[in-house]
């Protein structure tokens, strides 16, 4: 099958070259939206994909990111809905990197794939920050919360419509797939933890607002924010009995 991976991203440029060669890796191709990015992440995507990335580059920031985010998106599944012969499409995050491979062989009924996500924390052991290299060997420790989400579906089955929209709307049958996602938003250093709680807490609604405005100055865990213990990422896969679903 050809995958096109889809993903939008907004000053990445100290992760983005481990990103598209990550997902080039699973993907045959790759479209990207650049949401007015201020620092070199066009640039240094563009050096690492090749002639295998397609860049579309916002105009202007808008600040109703409920809005802006589904609809970049869309535009992503559209290009490569008219531009491509790809039959299923990808859509990551440039802070996630996948953990064995995707479906070889989807089922013919199924229309999409949910993967299972794991949030990963800065810990008083673990708290050097990324600088460079493969972001998957980065050590941390890791929540036992999960995400079912659907990050791979048919290109002709899906469709983004609505308010903050992560995952598509699709018609069908959706599975669950074996493939596992690290999550590396909450982790990449203490630095970065603050400029998301401020992003989330300045352009969100109320209810994202309050709970990462309490997240400031609390980088570093010893347990999940759902008070749940952490572990190596080796435990956790050999412990499935500890997973709760979110």
């Amino acid at each position: 099958m050809r995958i096109t991976g889809i993903t939008r991203v907004r000053n990445e440029a100290l992760i983005i070259a481990d990103t598209i060669e990550h997902y080039l890796g699973h993907c045959d191709n790759i479209f990207l939206y650049d949401d007015c990015s201020e620092d070199d992440t066009v640039a240094i995507a563009r050096e690492a994909g090749g002639d295998r990335i397609q860049i579309l580059q916002g105009d202007f920031w808008v600040t109703n990111r409920l809005v802006e985010e589904t609809r970049h998106r869309g535009l992503l599944l559209d290009r490569v809905r008219t531009e491509t012969d790809a039959d299923w499409c990808l859509c990551f995050d440039a802070d996630e990197r996948l953990v064995g491979p995707l479906p070889a062989d989807p089922i013919p009924a199924a229309v999409g794939y949910r993967l299972r996500l794991f949030d990963g924390y800065l810990t008083p052991e673990r708290r050097d920050p990324y600088a460079t290299g493969p972001l998957a060997d980065l050590p941390r420790k890791w929540g036992p919360e999960y995400r079912d989400i659907l990050m791979l579906f048919r290109v002709d089955a899906a469709r983004y419509v609505g308010l903050d929209r992560r995952e598509p709307i699709v018609q069908g049958e959706i599975r669950v797939a074996d493939t596992r996602v690290k999550h590396y938003g909450k982790c990449l250093s203490v630095e970065h933890w603050e400029e998301t709680c401020s992003y989330y807490a300045t352009y969100f609604p109320e209810r994202y607002k309050r709970k990462w405005e309490a997240r400031k100055g609390k980088a570093i865990h010893t347990r999940s924010d759902f008070d749940r213990p952490l572990f190596s990422w080796e435990d956790l896969l050999r412990t499935p009995t500890a997973w709760t679903k979110l």
